[in-house]
């Protein structure tokens, strides 16, 4: 009998929004496509850990 390795779980921080964002990256594809799906993430983390945007100095 050969055991199919199992999926790892989806990312869970407690926050929706960062959530939904970890899980809807799909890194399985060729390198050239990750860069837009992490830069999706990663506008979703700036929203979420800074929500009123870069202080204006």
């Amino acid at each position: 009998m050969t055991s199919q390795p199992s999926e790892p779980d989806q990312p869970a921080t407690g926050h929706p929004a960062i959530d939904e964002a970890l899980a809807s990256l799909d890194l399985s594809g060729p390198v050239t496509t990750h860069a837009d799906a992490l830069s999706a993430a990663h506008e979703v983390l700036q929203q979420v850990l800074n929500p009123n945007g870069p202080a204006d100095r």
